[in-house]
C-alpha cells in the first residue's frame, strides 16, 4: 500500500511540531533559558526614550542610582549617586517651599524632560 504524498508531508508536518512541543515542555521544566534570571538588587527604575535606539534609563543597583544613556551602539554612564544623596535633595527642596517641592522632579527622566521643555 502507498502513502500519498500529501498524508506523508502532513504526517511529517505533524511529527516536527510534536517534537517542537517537546522540547519546549522539557525546557519549561528544566528551567533551561525560560525563566526570567533575577538582578537581586539590580532593577531598572524607568527609561526614557529619546527615540528609536536611544533611551536613557534610571537604573537602581545596591544603593547607587545610576542614569544610562543607552544608543544602538554603546551604554554611557551620565550620572552616578548614591540613594541618599537622592533622598537628600527632595527632602531639601521640601523644606524650601511647598511651591518648589512641588517642582521638583522625582527622578531623572523627569529632570531631563523638565530641562528639554525650558529650551
Amino acid at each position: 500500500m502507498e502513502v500519498s504524498p500529501l498524508i506523508s508531508a502532513i504526517l511529517s508536518f505533524i511529527f516536527v511540531i510534536g517534537l517542537l512541543l517537546l522540547t519546549l515542555w522539557f525546557m519549561r521544566t528544566k528551567g533551561i533559558g525560560v525563566t526570567p534570571r533575577t538582578g537581586g538588587d539590580l532593577y531598572v527604575v524607568q527609561t526614557l526614550r529619546l527615540g528609536t535606539k536611544h533611551n536613557l534609563s534610571v537604573v537602581k543597583y545596591g544603593s547607587r542610582t545610576l542614569l544610562l544613556g543607552i544608543s544602538g551602539q554603546q551604554i554611557s554612564l551620565l550620572d552616578n549617586q548614591a540613594s541618599a544623596d537622592i533622598s537628600t535633595f527632595e527632602s531639601a527642596a521640601a523644606e524650601q517651599s511647598p511651591a518648589a517641592a512641588e517642582q521638583v522632579p522625582t527622578s531623572f527622566a523627569e529632570h531631563f524632560k523638565s530641562l528639554l521643555v525650558k529650551r
